[in-house]
């Protein structure tokens, strides 16, 4: 059924953000921002030292342009390159929070409000409050749209530019007309392929997300402005990137909850594509069982948690294709001693063990696993050679809200983020001191000046 073009959800949302306020967030928004917070800064640091985002820096930021940092070099940028380079290395890996229904707030909105925040002098406190009106309005719309097709395209492409300038609207403390300029600006810098899985264009797509935010923000704050209409009108964001299945009264019915909260986000363990926490999770519990013999396997038949084409890779053609492979997913958590960033390079990638098992994973599509975050789960049997078979079914992996990390295994994956990035350990425990009373910080200097030495040790 057609929606109502008449909808002001442009203005509705342009008024929410123009209005936020850090006195009116409940307490448990403000926790939470700060562990994904602290959790993006982490992938960020690790990201940095990967290819696509030293071929990014090397391309786009080798020459001096502004006072923002750039992690992983020595040379500053202005808060659009600085918000591009940075939300690339983020995204690199693949690492960080993943909203529900699944989107990638982090690289997309982190990245403008460091930008913004350096080049502005903005007291970290308005910092935690962009972060989470930002995280609103890109849930929002991915919840809105949830039973949508998405026509192809990334969803940090198409939500992640919204939440984005939405963010960065607070940092400047933009006017409710101001936001809907800057909305409609964002909204048509939208896209983003999701063919491009498994190459290193993806992490450009948040990248360009963080960077829209960003120009569309300062643009509208002189006086430039887009559509105020963008989302809702004909030929806008909505009728452009959804099917009818979008339900467009519940991106401005839902304001009232911080999605940041409930539903809350999923941290990850592996650093690959979300879908793939669960085969992992599932063939890790699958070593531990006594019978288990790598040696013996047979065949592997994993029932994943989604069905899509898109995800069946059996032969990667590289470890960063292999983050978007049920097979690969299947074939390194079954024959790897641990599942870290290093498994996800060429090196393991073509070894023996990884290649052997790859051709023997077998894909079943099981349509009765629920298609919700909140819901899904994985089942995998390993065939023996003498006939046995094992089998091993994750509900919930460790990161999810129904599984939460403790705070100890929260920071440990920092920690080993930040000391990949080129932290000492001791550095990477005074950074997550910082984040952890970010909003009572005077500034971000003291952050900042340890994320600066990334690259430069």
């Amino acid at each position: 059924m057609p929606y109502d073009h008449d909808l002001p959800v442009t203005r509705g949302l342009a008024a929410y953000i123009a209005e936020a306020d850090f006195k009116t967030l409940p307490p448990e928004a403000v926790e939470a921002a700060k562990v994904a917070i602290l959790d993006g800064l982490g992938c960020l640091a690790a990201g940095s030292r990967e290819p696509a985002p030293g071929i990014a820096r090397a391309a786009l930021g080798d020459e001096p342009s502004g006072p923002c940092t750039v992690i992983g070099t020595a040379v500053p940028a202005s808060p659009a390159t600085a918000a591009l380079l940075n939300g690339i290395s983020l995204h690199a890996l693949d690492f960080e929070v993943q909203g529900m229904p699944p989107a990638h707030g982090t690289s997309s909105i982190l990245p403008g409000v460091l930008a913004l925040s350096e080049r502005y002098a903005v007291a970290p406190e308005r910092a935690v409050l962009a972060f989470v009106i930002g995280w609103q309005i890109q849930q929002r719309v991915r919840t809105a749209a949830r039973d949508s097709s998405f026509r192809g395209f990334h969803p940090p492409g198409v939500v992640g530019p919204l939440g984005a300038v939405a963010a960065c609207a607070v940092i400047l403390s933009l006017s409710a007309d101001q936001v809907a300029g800057a909305i409609g600006l964002a909204a048509s810098r939208t896209g983003g392929l999701f063919a491009n899985n498994g190459s290193m264009a993806k992490p450009t797509h948040p990248g360009n997300a963080a960077r829209s935010g960003v120009e569309s923000a300062l643009l509208a704050a002189r006086g430039m402005s887009g559509n105020p209409r963008i989302l809702e009108m004909p030929g806008g964001h909505f009728e452009t990137f959804f099917d009818e299945r979008l339900r467009p009264t519940e991106v401005l019915d839902g304001l009232e909850d911080y999605a940041i909260v409930r539903p809350g986000f999923t941290i990850k363990r592996y650093p690959a594509e979300i879908y793939m926490q669960w085969v992992i999770e599932a063939c890790r519990q699958m070593r531990d069982n006594p019978k288990f013999s790598l040696d013996a396997v047979a065949e592997v038949i994993v029932e994943p948690p989604v069905y899509r084409t898109t995800l069946s890779r059996p032969k990667p053609v590289s470890g960063l294709d292999g983050k978007f492979s049920y097979e690969y997913a299947a074939a390194v958590g079954l024959s790897q001693e641990e599942v870290v960033i290093a498994t996800f390079d060429d090196d393991t990638a073509f070894s023996e063990p990884v290649q052997r098992l790859l051709p023997r994973v077998r894909l079943v599509h099981n349509r009765e696993i629920p298609q919700t975050l909140d819901a899904m789960w994985t089942r995998v049997t390993v065939k023996l050679a003498d006939g046995t078979e094992l089998i091993e079914r994750c509900d919930r992996f460790p990161g999810c809200p129904e599984r939460p990390m403790s705070r100890a295994q929260r920071h440990d994956k920092v920690r080993d983020c930040l000391v990949t990035g080129g932290l000492a350990t001791e550095e990477a425990a005074s950074l997550t001191e910082q984040v952890e009373r970010l909003e009572t910080l005077p500034s971000w200097t003291p952050v900042l000046d340890l994320l600066a030495r990334i690259g430069r040790q």
